[in-house]
């Protein structure tokens, strides 16, 4: 059974906590230097998160825009066809009356 996301968060924090305490010990460090070490951890990891919004935002544009060009690629198709169509009905008027005539 996969854990549930706030267990995953919990036991996350609990090993950070743990590795932070570990390495005070290990440096001999002040809280106010340890403080100073996680806010450049904590900024490198905000860079991290903006990045990876922005290629997830790049690949939802770059999904966007090659449904837009199949889109247009069908339209186009629609659009030469039409004219042909067209074009035969003008070239087949007495055609089309006789076919229309016969339907009735």
């Amino acid at each position: 059974m996969e854990m549930q996301v706030a267990m995953k968060i919990e036991c996350a924090k609990g090993e950070i906590m743990n590795a932070l305490e570990r390495v005070r010990r290990q440096y001999n460090l002040p809280p106010c230097i340890v403080d100073g070490i996680l806010s450049s951890v904590l900024s490198e990891v905000r860079s991290e998160t903006k990045i990876e919004l922005i290629n997830a935002s790049n690949a939802m544009m770059r999904e966007k825009n090659e449904e837009l060009e199949k889109a247009k690629a069908a339209a186009k198709k629609v659009l030469k066809t039409e004219p042909e169509q067209q074009q035969e009905q003008e070239e087949n008027p007495i055609q089309e009356e006789q076919k229309e005539n016969s339907e009735k």
